[in-house]
């Protein structure tokens, strides 16, 4: 069974809207995928803090990536942690869908902490 904050987590990011990606973490929240080095180069690292930075990066990856979709491969789930296998749909994945695990820290209902590693 998925969690309730894992599903909220897919619908958010599903949804495309960079405000409410942000409304996610909290004020102190971590981000780090190789996406990030892509996609805001002028940081010079692959880790987002705080939710300026993690709008910022779901803003130019919104206005690239389309019709984002997840489906859940599996989830485990260890107190505040989530690990979470997936593929991932869009107009980016031309070739087919890309093979991802995320690791959610959670500070109650609020990301604290991601780690992005796609295959």
């Amino acid at each position: 069974m998925i969690s309730k904050r894992v599903l909220r987590w897919q619908a958010v990011w599903e949804g495309g809207d960079p405000a409410k990606v942000a409304a996610l973490y909290t004020s102190t929240a971590t981000h780090a995928s190789a996406g990030v080095a892509a996609r805001l180069p002028e940081l010079g690292t692959a880790e987002l803090r705080g939710p300026d930075q993690i709008r910022a990066y779901a803003t130019r990856s919104f206005a690239l990536v389309k019709n984002i979709r997840f489906e859940i491969l599996g989830v485990t789930t260890e107190g505040a942690t989530d690990v979470v296998e997936y593929l991932r749909r869009s107009s980016i994945d031309i070739t087919g869908p890309k093979h991802v695990v995320e690791i959610l820290e959670w500070d109650g209902d609020l990301l604290s902490s991601v780690r992005v590693f796609h295959f």
